[in-house]
Order: C-alpha cells, then structure tokens, then sequence
C-alpha cells in the first residue's frame, strides 16, 4: 500500500523533553502505546513499513533517518510524524540512539 501523505519533521521544546509524563501524555494516541527503543551504534533498520501511523521523539543520542524522499539526522527533541505505508529505515549513528515511539491502533480484533 503506497501512502500519498508525507513525513513531518518537527521539534518538541526542551523543556518538554524534561517532563516525561507530559511529553508522554500529549504523544499517548487515542487508542495505541508508546514504546521506548534504545538502539545501540550502528544498530540499522533497515527498509520496511508500518500499517499504522507512529510518531517518533528523540530522546539521547542521534539516528540517520531515510525515506524514499531522502533522509534526515535526527537529534534530541526531533519528531518524526510518519503515516501508515511509508517505506523507511533508519540506522543510529555513533553515540547510539534512545527514542520514543507512539503507535496508533485503528481497529480492535473482536475477541470471540
């Protein structure tokens, strides 16, 4: 499924990389989880997509982040908006790189 949105790049204030509970709260989706990934140097990710839309924060280190519209070093306080079908990858560079990962859930499975 080939996605017509874009990634958004975007900055949080420093002061809301400070406030955890804060920044969690506004990056909590209506329905969905936030994961923290830490990802040692040169840990690669490489080429994939998602079926759902997620929202990535920077917290420590650094990540070189590519899309087939070209690619971007990501720092602490970046935000990566990244829609459903986007193909990406992603590779942390040398002081490594622990993030924030918001993922939207649009449909429950109805238990039986």
């Amino acid at each position: 499924m080939m996605s017509t949105e874009q990634i958004t790049f975007t900055t949080v204030p420093p002061s809301l990389l400070q406030d955890m509970p804060s920044l969690l709260s506004q990056m909590l989706p209506y329905q969905g989880s936030i994961e923290v990934q830490n990802d040692q140097a040169g840990k690669e990710h490489a080429w994939h997509q998602h079926t759902t839309d997620e929202t990535l924060v920077i917290l420590n280190g650094s990540v070189r982040f590519y899309h087939d519209g070209g690619e971007r070093v990501c720092q602490p306080g970046d935000v990566i908006n990244l829609p459903a079908g986007i193909r990406h990858g992603s590779i942390a560079l040398d002081d490594g790189c622990v993030y924030l990962i918001a993922l939207e859930r649009k449909s429950l499975v109805a238990e039986t």
